[in-house]
């Protein structure tokens, strides 16, 4: 007898025959997926303890958000209308330039609910500072459930690009701390609750960082087997800097400094001409678009269907809550949909499958972890999602796959599996105290904006 069987849903795989049952059953045995198919055969076949009933569900992998600023979920809103060099001059960086391990741990279980409650079961976390208290935050990763990437902020450098005072006092670091504290996080948690947490090394952008520290960030990264994580050729500031600087493109200088390959997952990537796509293909290093990010802040698109073409690897992020809003994965995939196809002016691509993709099995290969997750495999960890769609805004169900692109929603998820557990039943959390940590937040919104001298920026006056 097996430990469960999801049985009588629709079943998105995103196997490497893109198989999708209409009834579908999918069997677990501990953390692993033991088998897919047909709901009749695998029900014959693994009588189970536990029986989830699928019907009117899709079933898929569980979706990976790739570019996520977990102390920046308690930002939510603060500023809706600005730039992006304003928005992290004037509200971000002060305000994490005054965080306190509370505050920066609420934030955090925040995230993680969030993320859950809409259906990605992992996320690669950039740039964690030590006053956050790292340690603290990774425990409640761990007691959460969730799958996902820490990456420790390593500078030498107080700038972004030009601006050479551009970070907050309150962040700066120096090289030789940060190395230290990535090191330690590394021996203390680096492949913990069964390989649910990795730690990763997350370089400031160019100007916070000199080309000797990014040449070092870079061999301990391949010495340890751990992966690289930054905001790259995300505004042409970044473009201007490399260039006046170092003399050539930023995916140029990425390779003089040995920061590509599969190991590297750059955030953005906007600004990229068509040789720096080539070389990103070549080495097989990650992009992580985050469209609704690029769309709310006019910073442009980037050059999704020229990447995919080429076989460079795209996955998808929601960034960060003053830049976003949500860290929903459904908005991100309908929205690199609609953002790609009035950019470059083609009405069929990206298409709903290359959607799914990029949220799915590219974001395991964004992390690292393709050989875990991302698709619905025998032998893959148990990461999934039941939506529900006996729904008005989904219902009828033709196709499960545009259903998933085009017409879901995070609220739409009712069931999580990771690693086997279930940690979500019928919008329920089984693993956080939902109640709690909305109170906590938002008894928490008006402190860091006081404590960083920051005056809310309200649409209209709030009496």
């Amino acid at each position: 007898m097996i430990d469960l069987l999801i049985s009588n849903a629709s079943v998105i795989t995103v196997d490497p025959q893109r198989r999708v049952f209409r009834e579908g059953a999918i069997a677990i045995q501990g953390s692993k997926i033991l088998e897919v198919g047909r709901a009749d055969t695998l029900a014959a076949k693994y009588p189970a303890e536990t029986v989830i009933d699928g019907t009117g569900m899709i079933a898929m992998p569980g979706m990976i958000n790739c570019h996520m600023h977990l102390p920046q979920v308690l930002m939510r809103g603060v500023n809706d209308n600005t730039n992006v060099m304003s928005i992290l001059k004037d509200n971000i960086w002060p305000i994490q330039g005054n965080y306190n391990e509370e505050d920066a741990l609420i934030s955090a279980r925040l995230g993680f609910l969030e993320m859950i409650k809409s259906g990605t079961t992992a996320f690669l976390g950039t740039g964690m500072h030590p006053r956050y208290g790292i340690d603290a935050i990774a425990q409640n990763l761990l007691d959460s459930g969730m799958r996902g990437v820490l990456s420790k902020y390593v500078m030498d450098v107080t700038g972004y690009a030009k601006d050479e005072s551009a970070l907050h006092r309150g962040v700066w670091e120096n090289s030789a701390d940060a190395l230290r504290q990535a090191k330690e996080l590394i021996d203390r948690w680096h492949g913990a609750g069964n390989g649910r947490l990795q730690i990763w090394y997350s370089p400031r952008s160019v100007g916070g960082v000199s080309k000797e520290l990014f040449i070092e960030i870079s061999r301990l990264a391949l010495e340890r087997g751990v992966g690289i994580t930054t905001h790259w050729a995300e505004v042409q500031n970044n473009v201007d800097y490399t260039l006046d600087r170092y003399g050539c493109l930023p995916i140029e200088f990425a390779a003089q400094v040995g920061m590509l390959g599969k190991h590297v997952t750059f955030a953005h990537g906007i600004c990229l001409t068509d040789r720096e796509i080539d070389i990103l293909a070549e080495t097989g290093t990650n992009i992580c678009h985050c469209p609704v990010c690029n769309a709310k802040l006019a910073m442009g698109a980037a050059k999704v269907p020229q990447m995919l073409h080429k076989g460079v690897n795209v996955c998808l992020g929601n960034d960060g809550m003053p830049v976003n809003n949500t860290a929903d994965m459904f908005r991100e995939m309908r929205s690199a949909m609609l953002l790609q196809r009035v950019t470059f002016g083609d009405p069929c691509y990206p298409t709903a499958a290359q959607a799914i993709e990029m949220a799915t099995i590219n974001g395991a290969k964004g992390i690292m972890a393709d050989h875990l997750v991302g698709s619905l495999e025998a032998g893959k960890q148990a990461d999934i999602v039941l939506i529900n769609a006996r729904s008005a805004h989904i219902t009828p169900l033709h196709d499960p796959v545009s259903a998933v692109a085009w017409a879901a929603n995070g609220s739409d998820v009712d069931t999580v599996l990771i690693d086997g557990r279930v940690v979500m039943r019928g919008r329920t959390m089984m693993t956080l105290d939902e109640e709690q940590i909305l109170n906590d937040a938002e008894d928490r919104k008006d402190k860091i904006l006081k404590q960083a001298g920051i005056k809310p920026n309200y649409t209209w006056p709030l009496l």
